[in-house]
């Protein structure tokens, strides 16, 4: 009962971080326009939160090993808490850069421990269950933030979007504060004389995971981010756009729980392997179809595909990691998604705007695929080199 409720404790935690962190999604790029930044400028604003993410989060991850999860945890709550305070007195480009490297930096060193907590708390054939809850959390705190946010801005205005942005951390901070005594407090860091503690890196179990996460990543920037922008030439409008948008949510976070347990009993590779070709599938039946009603389920159908790979990804580097090398896998893992989501809506940018989205959702595809072709090839491998 008591490690099932601090489990609980961390996909709160999960839940009011992802929150947070999209609860600015809808008002930055408001918020730029309103300040007369252009759009090259914006989307830099915006994306270089997820390049700080790639940037910090392995090395955080790494940390903790060594210095414990807790004390880092508090620190990214905090920054979370008090950054976005600081977004009101951003009146340019420069000092928007400045503090959302701030505010990824806080989310560099919340997400990596949550996650690795999660998994030292969690025993062997449990694990899958555990990254099914724990991205489901972060799923529906993705899909609760943007609501959120959106609404507070068109009824009280900036200032009161970012301020309200900080609510969630901070509840979340004083949840943790009154759970801490059942978290781990002991680093987990050990030094082994073993020369091949780093081997599990070279598996095709890892090597699986993290490209999963990666081009997973890219599929799901080129939904979130350029679908509103595709759908508009359709007489689809914002609202509509948005129901497309939140379909993929929707169907990934519903399908995370089961599918984090049928990775415990099914094996993870079986998961990612399906789950990418669910993603490639999608991205690539974008272009052919220009309904709400067919884009919504198409949207829906890529959603399942991230809602098999990405907790069986998670579940899998949790059981062939070392406990004590856990938190730079895990940042490891979080590092390839966030990796995934910066360059794959920088480069799809490229490829729409020299060819047009058709081409670019096919581009997309295309790359899923690939993919899922070397993950085919990996776990062929894989199974060969067991026997």
């Amino acid at each position: 009962m008591n490690k099932s409720f601090t489990l609980i404790t961390l996909y709160v935690i999960a839940f009011a971080g992802f929150t947070s962190l999209s609860w600015l999604f809808p008002v930055i790029p408001y918020y730029t326009e309103h300040l007369g930044i252009g759009i090259s400028d914006t989307g830099l604003i915006v994306s270089i939160f997820s390049y700080v993410n790639a940037l910090c989060i392995v090395p955080v991850g790494m940390i903790s090993d060594r210095i414990g999860r807790r004390t880092l945890l508090i620190a990214g709550l905090v920054i979370c808490a008090v950054t976005p305070f600081l977004y009101p007195l951003g009146h340019n480009a420069t000092a928007l850069y400045l503090i959302r490297i701030m505010h990824g930096l806080g989310a560099a060193l919340l997400l990596p421990c949550v996650l690795s907590l999660v998994t030292d708390i969690t025993g062997k054939g449990e694990h899958g269950k555990a990254m099914g809850w724990y991205t489901a959390s972060s799923q529906l705190g993705l899909m609760a933030g943007p609501l959120a946010g959106g609404f507070v801005l068109e009824y009280l205005g900036f200032t009161a979007a970012f301020y309200t942005c900080s609510v969630m951390p901070v509840l979340a901070l004083v949840f943790l504060l009154t759970r801490l005594h059942a978290l781990p407090h002991k680093p987990v860091y050990q030094e082994s004389k073993e020369p091949d503690r780093w081997r599990w890196l070279a598996s095709s179990s890892a090597q699986t995971s993290f490209i999963a996460l990666t081009i997973t990543a890219v599929g799901s920037a080129s939904v979130s981010t350029y679908i509103p922008l595709y759908v508009k030439q359709f007489s689809i409008s914002e609202s509509g756009a948005g129901i497309i948008i939140t379909s993929c949510y929707i169907s990934s976070a519903v399908l995370r729980i089961p599918a984090g347990a049928m990775s415990d009993r099914f094996g993870n590779g079986r998961l990612i392997t399906g789950g990418m070709a669910l993603c490639a599938v999608g991205i690539a039946l974008i272009p052919i179809f220009h309904g709400l009603l067919e884009l919504s389920l198409i949207a829906l159908l890529f959603g399942l595909g991230m809602g098999f790979s990405m907790p069986a990804a998670l579940s899998w580097l949790a059981q062939i990691s070392p406990p004590n090398k856990r938190g730079f896998a895990m940042g490891l893992g979080s590092a390839s998604f966030q990796a995934g989501l910066a360059a794959g809506a920088t480069a799809l940018g490229v490829i729409s705007q020299g060819h047009g989205f058709g081409v670019m959702y096919l581009a997309a595809g295309g790359i899923i695929a690939a993919a899922f072709l070397v993950i085919l090839a990996l776990q062929l491998y894989g199974n060969r080199s067991a026997r």
